[in-house]
């Protein structure tokens, strides 16, 4: 008999918009719980960013809301928070991403939520966190990629931001593994909790072992390398690679492969320190000689000799990627409303199985809050008005 999924049974309650909220309840819709996603009338910002389908809706989320319930409120009305009570009542989890001011208006805050039902979970994610003087100050995750230091590059003249929201994913993904915590702690106590994570220091908690490695030591011995000196992609004839060689063994096979044995006789290759600081000296003395062999010969000699060592790939590119095509990690659907969909399935894998694999989104704004409504036991009378009807 197949074992349930892991969170099969658990109630969420997810009133988060953008990135940072929905990724969190996304990982637990893919490990088995059901979450209602609760959308402002105009629609989460998200609707808008990204690829744009035939509805209207966006690439960004289709992957961020597939296998949630999707519902309709306007919070600022005394309709709408009504409507919401009995979802509150009936929860284990309520998540938000309100600042502070505005959630202590609407009645969202932690206090006022716990004060309903005994055991409940309430997760928020904010900016900055709740403390002066940036408690209610608005961000995004260039922001924070800015106020965390991640924009500052020591190796470019100019700060430049990631292409991609890490702040906001990180932050989800720390609030996620809290919410998880929080319910064990509640299986062993029967106490609810009040689990907050900011973006800021997510991204501090996430970046400090090697952004900011200059940070930990007060007093080093030596410094310590410049990690995207290190780790830049080398070029190959045909494209580029990345290797990693921290181990002498590894270092070896790849002076080996790339036809420079004379660099395991060099002092200034004696070790990882070494090669670290030394590593001007490396890149020039190598690149050359990658540059004229072809990027599979160099990654298939690379990786029987045990170095790790990979391709850089294009987005196109992963769709033909063998591992991912052995793994079933991507999927095929229809989405209703956009249509065909590709996407990934979840990260972790419960027995062999990936939980949630298939799901998609429905484009249509609101599309099952009648239903969640009548469930919940909302008065037919509010649900039409709620509905337009």
């Amino acid at each position: 008999m197949t074992p349930a999924t892991p969170l099969a049974g658990l109630n969420v309650l997810d009133l988060t918009t953008v990135v940072a909220g929905p990724i969190a309840s996304l990982t637990l819709a893919q490990q088995g719980a059901h979450i209602t996603k609760v959308e402002p009338p105009g629609g989460d910002l998200v609707r808008r960013l990204g690829f744009i389908a035939k509805d209207g809706s966006s690439s960004t989320f289709q992957t961020l809301n597939r296998g949630k319930a999707l519902i309709s409120l306007d919070l600022s009305t005394e309709d709408g928070r009504t409507a919401l009570a009995p979802l509150v009542e009936q929860a284990d989890v309520v998540m938000h991403n309100y600042r502070p001011a505005a959630a202590k208006k609407l009645g969202l805050d932690a206090d006022s939520l716990r004060a309903r039902q005994d055991g409940l979970i309430v997760a928020e994610v904010t900016g900055f966190g709740p403390w002066d003087p940036l408690s209610d100050v608005r961000a995004y995750d260039p922001v924070i990629q800015a106020e965390s230091g991640l924009a500052a590059r020591p190796d470019k003249p100019e700060p430049e931001l990631y292409p991609q929201y890490i702040c906001d994913k990180v932050a989800g993904l720390y609030l996620c593994q809290a919410i998880t915590s929080a319910l064990v702690g509640r299986e062993r106590d029967g106490a609810g909790r009040h689990v907050a994570v900011s973006m800021l220091e997510a991204a501090l908690a996430f970046s400090w072992m090697d952004v900011h490695m200059p940070l930990t030591l007060k007093d080093p011995l030596q410094p310590g390398p410049n990690i995207s000196k290190v780790y830049r992609p080398w070029k190959a004839s045909d494209g580029w690679f990345v290797v990693v060689m921290l181990s002498e063994k590894e270092f070896g096979a790849w002076c080996e492969v790339v036809g420079a044995p004379q660099l395991l006789d060099d002092p200034r290759c004696a070790d990882m320190a070494s090669r670290f600081m030394n590593w001007d000296f490396i890149r020039e003395t190598c690149a050359p000689l990658a540059e004229h062999q072809s990027a599979d010969a160099l990654l298939e000699r690379l990786r029987k000799a045990g170095v790790p060592a990979g391709k850089v790939n294009t987005s196109e590119d992963l769709l033909s990627h063998p591992q991912l095509a052995n793994s079933g990690f991507l999927y095929e659907g229809e989405a209703d409303g956009p249509g065909p969909v590709r996407l990934p399935g979840a990260a972790a894998r419960f027995d062999g199985e990936r939980p949630g694999h298939g799901a998609t989104c429905s484009g249509q704004l609101g599309a099952d809050t009648r239903m969640v409504l009548e469930k919940a036991g909302v008065d037919d009378a509010l649900i039409a008005r709620i509905c337009g009807d």
